[in-house]
């Protein structure tokens, strides 16, 4: 099994600068690669693959320097943005394309066995025109183990796929880190199936780390309004948001509990007959039920805020327009920014 080490790396595409990163990528492992639009993520992906050349640090498999190799030398599967499926060729001839590339002396026994695999026998004579986003998915990916990668790097997999398609890709890609142990480099803006596969999570920003560690570190600890979103918190504000109205009780109060790049809280939950009078009030925008329960979004002040009631919910259902009272943990605040290249759990 092969296990890769991207030690220091610094890479430029014209004006844009990307680094230092270092990853660790082992056999079986799966590496989600997080940010905003132009965040470096593709950038990272294809220095990675060889298609951009490293300007400072080295890119390491099993011990050897391969920084210089040219791509075809690296052992690598690189499925881009768009697949790059040849629109000429049929299915079959996608995924024989790598083996076509060198002599490879079972190429009809291996393409035979990788349709199968994927479940593409029956469209091994289509064009890539003819099938859905997830079997084109299904395509790259089988045509990216035609090689015999020892790395495979993926930008965007589940880009307009529809829930089931991303539920099937998923599973292939479990299948994958299990069975063939292979390293997966995964660039997605889908936080659930992010955590489904990746055991560890870097977040990009202008062509920075912002963020690294595991699932439950990016969940305890956000550093940045991106990383807090799609770690699932649904009240997240930079400061400049807290700081419009300075007239604003609640956008005053979490201001000064606020990082340099804002707050981030999950949803209150709101007891249908609590102790003491909740400090905060809002407007109720909507009401929607959800397998956690009732979730309810407030508009408090110049925020919007989302909080959920409490099971059983024993008073009346709030509804639209009314007003609804609500408190919030000091201790569940997560300021955001500070040291934001925290690495590692619980860090």
């Amino acid at each position: 099994m092969t296990e890769w080490h991207v030690e220091g790396v610094e890479s430029r595409l014209d004006h844009f600068r990307l680094g230092p990163i270092d990853l660790e990528l082992r056999p079986g492992r799966a590496v989600a690669i997080l940010g905003s639009s132009g965040a470096g993520k593709t950038t990272l992906l294809r220095t990675l693959a060889g298609f951009l050349p490293v300007r400072r640090g080295r890119i390491v498999r099993d011990g050897v320097d391969i920084t210089d190799w040219q791509p075809e030398e690296r052992g690598l599967g690189y499925v881009p943005q768009g697949l790059g499926l040849f629109a000429h060729r049929t299915v079959e001839r996608n995924v024989r394309f790598p083996m076509e590339l060198g002599y490879t002396p079972d190429a009809n026994a291996r393409t035979a066995a990788l349709l199968e695999r994927f479940h593409l026998t029956p469209l091994r004579h289509r064009y890539p025109a003819r099938l859905s986003g997830g079997e084109l998915q299904r395509v790259a990916l089988a045509r990216a183990l035609a090689a015999d990668p020892e790395l495979i790097v993926w930008d965007e997999p589940w880009q307009a796929l529809d829930v089931q398609a991303r539920h099937e890709l998923g599973l292939v890609l479990q299948e994958l880190r299990e069975t063939d142990r292979v390293p997966v480099v995964v660039v997605t803006h889908d936080p659930s199936l992010a955590f489904s596969i990746a055991d560890t999570f870097l977040v990009l920003d202008q062509g920075t780390v912002r963020w690294q560690g595991d699932a439950a570190a990016l969940i305890d600890h956000p550093t940045d309004p991106f990383a807090a979103r799609f770690a699932g918190y649904e009240n997240v504000y930079v400061r400049t948001d807290l700081e419009v109205d300075r007239t604003d009780p609640l956008a005053l109060w979490l201001s000064d509990r606020a990082g340099d790049r804002g707050v981030a809280f999950a949803r209150p939950v709101v007891a249908a007959t609590p102790h003491d009078p909740p400090p905060w009030e809002g407007t109720v925008q909507t009401v929607r039920p959800t397998p956690e329960g009732v979730a309810v979004r407030l508009h408090a002040g110049g925020l919007l805020v989302a909080v959920q009631l409490e099971r059983p919910w024993t008073g009346p259902l709030p509804t639209v327009g009314g007003r609804l009272r609500f408190r919030i943990d000091e201790t569940t605040l997560h300021p955001l920014g500070g040291n934001l290249s925290r690495v590692g759990r619980g860090t």
